[in-house]
Order: structure tokens, then sequence, then C-alpha cells
């Protein structure tokens, strides 16, 4: 996970830009659940600004960094994502889905109205692909604190939120913490970037939640964007390629590339120590090949 600049007033124009009415149809909709005190309607309008986000998060999955496909063929892999339910929270971990869980702390109980008040909030919705929003997030949301209700004001609304000291983390803004301060990566392998108090626990439970170190092909993408890099930096380091190994760190550091926090703790690890960043590389280029599918003979 990485953090996405995150201008809400830029938004509302791309997304007036869309449906000049949408801003309005979903201030009253939230209304409306306010005066219910739950979330309650019979259509949605949320996915007409999924667009939005997919090109705010360069069509990549704000949870697991995959690159998927621009809207022009691709919205139908993409989720909208609501990052605090509009409905009933479950209890996370579930022991119906869960079976293995290596956390042995509370994170909060099951919220059966959840936070119907974010349905339409726009910073409360991200892109993410199915597998991350179906299989894995759900409606879950696992806290350290309390679960937070309607705020008196809109300008409460941080401070109201803050209080549930939540596990997962919001990349799209400041509102939360730089997930790289909470995820970093050991070559392919995603491992908590704090080393003790809430942030330790906020990266184990990410790592864990979203299976991030569980799903094959995370490993393979990871180490195929490590290798391109690695591969252009050796070539810069011989002097076989017209530019210098900065001018391939700085372009690499740019939050378009699939899984960029893999890409960004490789390339300190380069800037730290050389030799274990080349080793690091051949490991990824020997993974790879060892994970393809051999040609079918005649």
């Amino acid at each position: 996970m990485i953090r996405y600049p995150f201008n809400r007033a830029n938004v509302e124009a791309d997304i007036a830009a869309l449906d000049p009415k949408w801003l309005e149809k979903a201030a009253r909709r939230t209304n409306k659940f306010l005066e219910l005190g739950r979330y309650e309607e019979k259509t949605t309008i949320w996915s007409a600004v999924k667009p939005v986000y997919m090109r705010l998060q360069h069509n990549k999955c704000v949870f697991c960094e995959r690159k998927l496909e621009t809207e022009t063929y691709g919205k139908i892999e993409h989720d909208l994502e609501h990052f605090r339910p509009k409905s009933s929270v479950l209890a996370w971990p579930d022991p119906n889905r869960h079976k293995d869980p290596a956390i042995s702390y509370p994170t909060g109980a099951e919220a059966p109205d959840g936070y119907y008040w974010l349905a339409y909030d726009l910073e409360n919705y991200a892109a993410a692909c199915k597998v991350c929003n179906t299989n894995f997030k759900l409606n879950y949301f696992p806290i350290a604190g309390f679960r937070a209700r309607p705020p008196a004001a809109p300008e409460e609304k941080k401070a109201d939120l803050a209080i549930e000291r939540s596990f997962l983390c919001y990349p799209l803004g400041e509102l939360d913490a730089d997930p790289q301060s909470l995820v970093t990566f050991t070559a392919t392998t995603a491992v908590p970037a704090a080393q003790d108090g809430h942030d330790r626990r906020r990266g184990e439970i990410i790592i864990e939640f979203f299976g991030l170190n569980k799903r094959e092909n995370l490993h393979f993408e990871r180490a195929e964007i490590i290798s391109a890099f690695c591969g252009g930096l050796l070539a810069a380091r011989n002097n076989l390629i017209n530019q210098t190994q900065e001018q391939i760190i700085d372009e690499a550091k740019s939050s378009f590339f699939p899984h960029a926090g893999c890409l960004r703790a490789f390339l300190k690890l380069w800037l730290d120590d050389q030799p274990l960043a080349v080793q690091v590389y051949q490991s990824c280029f020997k993974y790879m090949w060892s994970q393809r599918a051999p040609i079918p003979r005649p």
C-alpha cells in the first residue's frame, strides 16, 4: 500500500464532470440515513464515481497494488470500496472464514448499524480489486478503540474516527498514517514497518487481513517489478544504457507503478546495500522462472 494525494475540490470537480447532480443526490441520501439512524436505500449511485478513484489510484487496487485495466475496459474489474462498511460490521477474525489468523489481541466487536453516515462520504471510498474487496474486506473493519458514531458537525469527523484506532489504513489523502510507515517489504514478502505498539499491530493485521503474503500472484508480480528495475539499475551501473542510477530511482518512486510499496522498499535496500539488493534481484529472477508454466510439447 502507498499513499495517494487526495484533493477534495478536484475530486468533486471530477465527479461533477461525470454527473453534475451526484453530490446533491448524495447529500440528500446521507440526510435520510441520519434521520433513520441506519443505512437503507433501494438503489445506489456510488458506482457512478468509480472512474474518479480508478484514475486517482492509477488503476491499481488500493490494498494489494495490483494493476488493473483502465476505465475504458476495466470498470468491471474494480469495485468502489467503502473503507468503513456502510451497513452492519462483522467481528474480525470470523471463525467461519478465518481459520488461523495470527492475532491474539482484541479487534473490536460487531456493529449492526455500521457506518451509515459515511455511505456517500468521498473520503470513505477507494477503488479495490474484487479479490481484496469480495474475498477479504467484505463487512469487516477491525479496530483497537471504540466504534465511532455520527459526528455532531462535519469538522468533527476526523476526531470521531480517530478514537477507533483503526487497524486498517485509509491511503487516500492525509486522514490516516502513511501506509509505508505500517507495511514494508523484504524482497516480495510484506512485513510490519514498525517495531512495536499499535502501528506494529496495524501492519500485522493489514498483511493478514488482505492475505498479502498468501497470494502467489502478488509475490510473482512483486518479483517482476523488482527484476525489471534492478535490471535497469545494473545496466546503468555498467554504463550499458543512457540513464543514471539516480534517474531510474527517481522514476521508480512514482505511484504509477504496480506494487510501488514493494519497489520503494527494494530501492531503499539498493541505496543501503547493493550486494544484498543484487542477491534479492537474483532470487526474484530465479523465482519468476520457477513459476513459468512449461511449454506443451507436441
